[in-house]
């Protein structure tokens, strides 16, 4: 019964952002319980800690995009432009021309450092602190190990892909906005 509760919960997930769940599916198959507590994370890899979405998201998508999945990457891409967070500041970001808002250039440079364990975090630490609180630290933090939780399990449950063409979908949907509203 679990098990079937959990695939249905995870069809519908599927179909809402157009993203492939069969590596959750074949864990909840293999072991619901663990899949159940696996969904106790969830609150906390989508928790903003306070900060606002496009700071959030601008460094869950550096460190999505880091771990290389493709899929990941756009159902990030797609959680953020539900949050709100504008297209062109993420096709901004996807192509390295950075976003033109400097806390989500930060949040990215941040999220970055990171996950290269570069000398200049201890700096931008400060500076998040200084600028967002504990609380806003905690969401930066959190933005970039969740952006790297799901395609890392992934990929360690034999379901990694190689990236696909983000950057193309989103100009291509964007364009279809700039159209329609004209």
């Amino acid at each position: 019964m679990l098990t079937s509760f959990l695939q249905s919960r995870l069809a519908d997930f599927s179909k809402r952002y157009d993203y492939d769940t069969t590596y959750l599916q074949e864990l909840a198959e293999a072991d619901a319980g663990g899949l159940m507590k696996l969904a106790l994370a969830l609150g906390f890899t989508q928790h903003r800690f306070g900060l606002p979405a496009a700071v959030y998201f601008a460094a869950k998508v550096t460190a999505t995009r880091h771990a290389d999945c493709g899929s990941c990457v756009r159902l990030v891409v797609r959680m953020a432009e539900e949050a709100g967070v504008a297209s062109s500041a993420l096709i901004a970001l996807l192509t390295g021309e950075g976003p033109t808002d400097p806390d989500m250039r930060f949040a990215a440079d941040y999220a970055r450092a990171v996950l290269t364990n570069d000398p200049a975090l201890p700096e931008m630490v400060t500076k998040a602190r200084a600028q967002w609180g504990e609380r806003g630290m905690a969401g930066l933090a959190a933005a970039t190990v969740s952006g790297m939780f799901y395609p890392l399990l992934k990929r360690g449950l034999g379901h990694g892909n190689a990236c696909e063409p983000v950057i193309a979908m989103l100009r291509a949907e964007t364009k279809g906005i700039t159209h329609a509203a004209a």
